[in-house]
């Protein structure tokens, strides 16, 4: 189920973003870049789960490891940003705060999620048992 969940917010999210990149949506729209990292954060959460559940190794990972992982890909993110576009814009340190907590904002969406959408697997899963 974790997967099935994974690959479609994964898809939505590879399609948006490639359809706001070639369109330049995100320079029309303003706004769009919220949404989108809030989306990205949910889409790493459930890629984080799903990992989680094929690799036994990764699921004695700490909570703190992956924390600094998360964390550590939000400001590769971002440097990817600065990169790519040649250099720092005149808003950088506002939209890249806005960008952290927007992506710490999906994060914390998306292990809500994941945390519901587990415990209803194994509610469901004692449920058929005990049938």
């Amino acid at each position: 189920m974790i997967y099935a969940v994974t690959i479609i917010f994964g898809v939505t999210f590879a399609v948006l973003h490639t359809l706001a990149e070639a369109f330049s949506l995100y320079w029309l729209y303003d706004w769009l870049d919220m949404p989108m990292h809030i989306l990205g954060g949910i889409v790493l959460m459930f890629m984080f789960a799903s990992l989680r559940q094929m690799s036994p190794a990764l699921k004695h990972l700490p909570i703190y490891a992956s924390g600094i992982g998360f964390a550590g890909a939000l400001i590769a993110w971002e440097i990817f940003g600065i990169m790519r576009y040649g250099g720092l814009k005149p808003d950088f340190w506002s939209d890249t705060l806005a960008d952290l907590v927007c992506g710490i904002t999906g994060i914390v969406t998306g292990y809500m999620l994941v945390w519901t959408i587990t415990d209803l697997m194994k509610l469901t899963k004692r449920q058929d048992e005990n049938r």
